[in-house]
């Protein structure tokens, strides 16, 4: 089949429309990349700040003295406060990993347009070549 002049025209706007729509898919998943590595970094500046919070409530109480009530419930207080810090800690971490794999089901979707872009250039590409 002879393609005319106005339909190798039509064809090649469309490549070029098709073209810039691939570079902005490209552009977009770059910076959904780079919002996963920023994630990842606080996500283990989280985690570092759990393993820290984890051990200080881990720590067993290192006195000998006798509590008078007061005391007892000022370390209890303060230990409830440790308690809350940890599970603050623990749910930012899961936060974070959480919004890695939001970002990363995006990029997978950003992917597949570009992957489905691609095969319609090549359609129109062949169809230019015969």
């Amino acid at each position: 089949m002879k393609l005319s002049s106005q339909d190798i025209d039509l064809i090649e706007q469309l490549l070029h429309v098709r073209k810039r729509k691939e570079e902005r898919l490209q552009a977009q998943w770059n910076q959904l990349k780079a919002q996963q590595d920023e994630c990842k970094r606080e996500k283990q500046k989280s985690y570092q700040e759990w393993l820290v919070s984890r051990e200080t409530l881990a720590n067993p109480l290192q006195t000998e003295d006798v509590m008078d009530r007061r005391q007892l419930r000022q370390l209890l207080g303060e230990k409830q406060n440790q308690y809350m810090d940890e599970r603050s800690k623990a749910e930012s971490v899961d936060d974070w990993h959480k919004r890695i794999e939001q970002l990363e089901r995006e990029k997978l979707e950003l992917w597949t347009q570009k992957t489905r872009l691609i095969r319609g250039q090549e359609k129109l590409k062949e169809v230019l070549d015969e």
